[in-house]
């Protein structure tokens, strides 16, 4: 179901309210550097001052107060349902845990952007590409097809020195893969 800037703000206050400190990492990156208005899906947030995984428990009990939905992602961290005006928003909770991977580098590097009246810090697109293209997976792919197609449209131009500084940030055996799947969609490096 389809949420407001005001929406995504508002739960985002709810997450740093609990005390978690996070950085964007899913869709929702690429959609706000387009300057969206009205987002779809789910908010995927790295959480960077704790283990989410250890913190389930906490979690749950949150969720059970504020009577939010309560559940996991595909690799066993905590997942909330939000209750907001517009409906609900499901907030996936990450670290690096099991296969999932996120080079500490690209989460230090995240950029800080204010959002009305809030600070967040998010990754850079092309670290989204990258790790989209790295994954693998075929919901990924069509995905990142949707994103890539997306970006064109808009006219967003890839910062390609971000792109290639940051594929550094990534163990050497991965790196061709990432370009060779990057390319078979269409960017041009």
């Amino acid at each position: 179901m389809p949420y407001t800037l005001s929406s995504l703000v508002k739960v985002l206050k709810e997450i740093a309210d609990l005390g978690y400190d996070y950085v964007i990492i899913g869709d929702t990156v690429v959609y706000l550097e387009l300057k969206r208005k009205k987002f779809s899906g789910d908010l995927d947030l790295f959480i960077t001052n704790t283990s989410p995984f250890m913190e389930e428990e906490s979690i749950r009990s949150v969720a059970e107060e504020r009577k939010w939905g309560f559940g996991f992602t595909d690799i066993g961290t905590p997942r909330l349902v939000i209750n907001t005006d517009e409906g609900d928003i499901v907030v996936e909770f990450y670290e690096n845990i099991y296969d999932f991977y996120i080079p500490s580098e690209i989460l230090s590097e995240a950029r800080k952007k204010k959002i009305k009246d809030i600070d967040v810090k998010l990754i850079h697109v092309e670290d989204y590409l990258l790790l989209k293209a790295r994954a693998g997976a075929p919901e990924d792919y069509e995905k990142l097809v949707d994103i890539i197609s997306l970006l064109d449209k808009k006219g967003y131009k890839i910062n390609q020195r971000i792109l290639w500084h940051h594929l550094g940030f990534f163990p050497q055996d991965e790196r061709n893969m990432i370009i060779i799947r990057l390319k078979e969609l269409g960017l041009r490096l």
